[in-house]
């Protein structure tokens, strides 16, 4: 009988052995690949979120609000860079609107897509605007605008205003800014540039003061030509993420409200002047849950025989 000093060295091991060997190795893999899955999640939920400019200045990827809906007012993409708004020939209730949020819900907390600003960091944003009206027959207010606010409602939002009555801006000669804090609307204030059919509409968040500055420049401007300040106004708001929208809107605060004719509103080459937006939801939120479930789901498989 042979014992162990006869079996030649670098034999085969015992069956057993080997088994166990693999079972060794494939239990380290395993938990080897749920920590490298870990480190992965902590580090993605550790890390600055990155910026996600580009994709909110596609207007496919912004959501149409209609509050209420109506036949007489109407909108289309028209490309990824350009929105129009346009007002029909037949009468529309006063505060009747149409227009585009870059959130898909009622707010961005409530939202499943779509782009946002955290209230922690200052950002500034801006859209182009034109309205035109049909040559004869208008007889009515539209105003058109360009805010940021907390909510699709408006109900906590401040935004710049061009006013106009019978297809005409005599009675508003300049644009304005309003306000709204919990529903109650603020004491409008005047942005001293004289009313024009075309130009662009910015709006400024400052995280420190809470203040909300809203202008008004020549298209395509890198800055406002003239603006108007709601100091403080975030500080009554909700601490709600904020994101911009823009809107057309039949109004009766001049004299009636639209009633016939046509007017086409185009909003052009939004851009974020400084800020960045943050997906809706969070991608690194999505991203650590994944992760996290494949480490689950990889802690509690059991080993191959």
């Amino acid at each position: 009988m042979k014992t162990s000093r006869d079996r030649p060295l670098g034999g085969a091991a015992s069956p057993c052995k080997h088994r166990a060997t693999l079972r060794f190795e494939r239990t380290t893999m395993r938990w080897n690949n749920s920590l490298l899955l870990a480190f992965s999640t902590i580090a993605l939920l550790a890390g600055p979120a990155l910026p996600i400019r580009a994709d909110i200045l596609d207007f496919n990827d912004w959501t149409r609000v209609e509050d209420p809906a109506d036949p007489n007012f109407t909108s289309l993409v028209i490309s990824p860079t350009e929105v129009q708004l346009l007002a029909g020939d037949g009468p529309v209730a006063s505060g009747t609107d149409i227009g585009y949020q870059s959130v898909d819900g009622p707010t961005a907390a409530a939202s499943t897509a779509g782009y946002a600003f955290s209230p922690a960091a200052d950002f500034t944003v801006a859209i182009d605007f034109s309205l035109a009206f049909q040559t004869s027959g208008n007889v009515g207010g539209l105003a058109i605008g360009f805010g940021i606010g907390e909510d699709r409602g408006g109900t906590n939002s401040a935004g710049a205003v061009l006013l106009s009555q019978n297809g005409s801006f005599a009675l508003s000669p300049v644009f304005g800014a309003a306000a709204r804090v919990n529903d109650v609307t603020q004491t409008p204030k005047l942005i001293l540039l004289a009313a024009q059919s075309s130009g662009s509409f910015f709006a400024a968040y400052d995280a420190a003061s809470g203040d909300v500055t809203l202008g008004v420049g020549g298209a395509g401007a890198a800055s406002p030509t003239a603006t108007a300040t709601y100091a403080g106004i975030a500080n009554q708001w909700n601490g709600d993420w904020l994101f911009p929208a823009f809107f057309l809107r039949s109004d009766a605060v001049l004299a009636q409200a639209w009633t016939s004719g046509g007017a086409d509103a185009r909003f052009t080459n939004f851009r974020v002047l400084s800020g960045e937006p943050v997906a809706v939801p969070e991608p690194g939120v999505l991203t650590m849950l994944v992760l996290g479930g494949l480490s689950l789901a990889l802690a509690r498989r059991r080993p191959g025989p």
